[in-house]
Order: C-alpha cells, then structure tokens, then sequence
C-alpha cells in the first residue's frame, strides 16, 4: 500500500488560526531573491562599517558624559 500526504497528515490535529487549512508563504517564490555570493571586498566593507558605526556610538556617549560632566561642575552653565 503507497501512502498518500493525506494518509500521512490524517493524524495531525488541525492549525489554529487558519482553519486547518495548509499555510500560504508570505513571499512568493517570484519575489524571492537569490542571495547572490559575498565577496571578501563586501565582508571587509561590511566590517569596517561596523567598526566605524560602533566608535561613533562610542564617541557620542562618551561626548555625552563629558557634557553632563562639565553643566555638572560649572552650575549648569547659568553663572554666565
């Protein structure tokens, strides 16, 4: 006896939320792009990105800290 996918799926119970019905990908296999290849060039570049974008974070907090550092010290800066 060859088994059919309904003969399989007979004991699964039901999903919820969609009426038992099989699901429908959420994108179309058209629309789907292929990833195309990484280069090295683009792992290289998408690392010093990275590295950039997280010593500019850094710079900015810091510059932050030092900011509420000095208002702290001199008053708030309304002596002026």
């Amino acid at each position: 006896m060859k088994l059919t996918l309904e003969d399989l799926l007979a004991g699964v119970p039901a999903r919820e939320g969609n009426g038992g019905k099989p699901l429908t990908p959420s994108v179309s296999a058209f629309k789907a792009k292929t990833a195309e290849p990484v280069t090295q060039i683009d792992k290289t570049t998408a690392n010093a990105k990275r590295v950039l974008d997280e010593d500019a974070k850094a710079r900015a907090d810091k510059t932050a800290q030092l900011k509420a550092a000095r208002e702290a010290r001199d008053g708030s800066g309304k002596n002026c």
